[in-house]
């Protein structure tokens, strides 16, 4: 547990000021792309069924006369089991600290805290998608939209259901490495792709330029990692079956739960950030890890 007391959090203590600066993570990028699986009351493990594909071999054509054979299948499911963990931070908040604070002190330290266990849900999340067997790029090249387009081939190649989504390191979003440094090539000026003139014009200019991009919707996050010392990001490209979530719902979907309680003895306020939450691969060919370089 950290303690927070007049020898930490003395920002405001004992002064007038202006509005709190909570410096707060990019979060919450994943839980809308993922296969989120709420755990019911009598249960901490989410149970997720993976039906095996059945394809044109499975269909039998059959001729007058003969169309009463029978043409059995099976079917077979091969269930994820993802037992739920607690993800958590707890601190304590002390008298003094509150009170000699005109910041609201608890009510920033709450939000704080709260923030930092949904980066823990983000984090873990892509570590999945770093980890697909299908991968396209190298640490030798930004990001383009070649890469995109490619992995979205191979995701429609082995039959992943729509919609898409991709989640970049913000320097593969914008700047020399990322998506964004083709839209100012002469190439791309000369078939009008900043001026609406063309689909993909259209497509950005509707969308606000990259928050969705040939029906995928766009996503950065900081927690994508940087695999090597070459500055290699694993971003990804997935539908909503690749991974899935096993989570405990506190209401209206959310995962993080924030409680208080009175600690006399040590004369403070604790606060506890909750997280239930956990994950797993559901079917691995449905996402692609995307291979980008960043310095």
């Amino acid at each position: 547990m950290a303690y927070t007391d007049t020898d930490v959090a003395t920002g405001a203590l004992g002064l007038a000021i202006g509005g709190a600066i909570v410096q707060f993570n990019k979060v919450a990028v994943m839980p809308s792309l993922l296969n989120m699986v709420a755990c019911p009351p009598g249960a901490v493990t989410a149970r997720i069924p993976v039906y095996a594909k059945l394809g044109v071999s499975n269909v039998e054509t059959a001729s007058a006369g003969a169309e009463g054979a029978e043409n059995q299948e099976i079917i077979t499911t091969a269930p994820i089991d993802i037992e739920v963990l607690r993800n958590h931070i707890d601190i304590l908040i002390t008298d003094l600290a509150a009170h000699g604070n005109s910041d609201a002190l608890l009510v920033n330290a709450g939000q704080a805290i709260g923030n930092a266990v949904a980066l823990e849900f983000d984090t873990q999340a892509l570590l999945y998608v770093d980890a697909f067997a299908t991968t396209v790029g190298a640490n030798t090249t930004g990001m383009s939209m070649n890469k995109l387009f490619t992995a979205i081939g191979k995701l429609e190649e082995n039959s992943a259901p729509r919609p898409y989504g991709c989640v970049l390191h913000p320097l593969n979003m914008w700047g020399d490495f990322g998506i964004t440094q083709e839209m100012g090539t002469t190439a791309n000026e000369g078939f009008q792709a900043l001026s609406g003139g063309n689909a993909v014009g259209s497509a950005l200019s509707l969308a606000g330029w990259v928050s969705n991009l040939g029906g995928v919707n766009m996503y950065t996050s900081p927690s994508v990692s940087i695999a090597d010392g070459a500055g290699t990001a694993q971003g990804g490209v997935f539908a909503k079956t690749a991974v899935g979530c096993g989570y405990i719902d506190f209401g209206g979907g959310g995962f993080v739960q924030l409680e208080t309680q009175r600690n006399s003895t040590l004369a403070g306020t604790e606060l506890t950030a909750n997280g239930y939450f956990a994950f797993g691969e559901t079917v691995d060919l449905h996402g692609v890890t995307l291979l980008n370089e960043t310095v």
